[in-house]
């Protein structure tokens, strides 16, 4: 609280509210910004409600600013282990920085089992420990990954948490018939799905369509194939988001983007 006849400073701000700020600032600013302020905000910075959300994409950024200069995989997990110490262990999601592996998702995994979402691109396929990760993360509700991932051994592991599993991005070239009915048949409930910037055929985004029935946003944004059907988008009719790039086969549209309710033209057919 502000002292009478003192203009009112952000240290005075109640902790709460600087809390519920710092949820939503860069994991850079937390550490070398706001934690040398003052004191209040020191304290605040360290909430763990602050660390439950734990993004490191920007890594080159974060190692600059937090004056990295090891090598790349043993500062990260420096960092990792620091982050999920501050979080107490109850860290909701992790973004991993692109040379990540199942290496440090197992550890997350071990420390934070309750986690429920997780973006690991590495492309290799799964190991051992990836599929020890996914055995430990009985509350995971989501996660984006490689192709690579989408595997019979994983899905069936998923299996075990398909009621609360509700949301999966996938990093592709193409999608094929195959994964799309495995991912249909062990991910029903899925609500969000995004497949951006690949390739696959009509009858995949139609057995999408048809087949996830809880499906509530659709992004194949950059999608490669042919057409957007009048088909595709009576399906799609039902989604609360169908976000798309392509051809549309309306007749005088040539490229456009944009959900079921709105469409934003690209351009025209010359």
């Amino acid at each position: 609280m502000a002292l009478a006849g003192r203009r009112p400073r952000w240290e005075d701000l109640g902790r709460d509210l600087l809390v519920s700020i710092f949820e939503k600032i860069e994991m850079e600013d937390l550490i070398a910004g706001v934690s040398f302020t003052c004191t209040a905000w020191r304290d605040a910075a360290g909430d763990p409600l602050c660390w439950r959300e734990l993004d490191f994409r920007r890594w080159e950024l974060i190692s600059r600013r937090l004056r990295f200069r090891r090598v790349l995989s043993v500062d990260f997990r420096d960092l990792l282990r620091f982050s999920i110490a501050r979080a107490g262990g109850t860290v909701d999601s992790v973004f991993f920085p692109d040379f990540a592996d199942e290496i440090d998702l197992l550890f997350v995994a071990e420390r934070c089992p309750r986690l429920r979402y997780f973006h690991l691109g590495n492309d290799e396929e799964p190991t051992d420990q990836f599929l020890q990760a996914i055995d430990k993360l009985r509350h995971l509700q989501g996660m984006a990954v490689n192709e690579a991932v989408i595997c019979e051994e994983v899905l069936e592991i998923l299996t075990r948490c398909r009621a609360t599993f509700t949301e999966l991005e996938v990093f592709a070239e193409r999608v094929s018939e195959n994964m799309a009915a495995a991912i249909c048949d062990a991910l029903p409930n899925l609500r969000k799905l995004r497949l951006r910037d690949c390739k696959m055929s009509q009858p995949v985004l139609l057995l999408f369509l048809d087949e996830l029935k809880d499906l509530e946003s659709l992004d194949i944004s950059g999608y490669s194939a042919p057409r957007i059907t009048r088909q595709v988008l009576e399906k799609a009719s039902r989604l609360k988001e169908f976000l798309w790039e392509s051809e549309l086969d309306l007749g005088d549209l040539y490229r456009c983007s944009g959900s079921c309710g709105d469409i934003f033209f690209q351009g025209s057919r010359d």
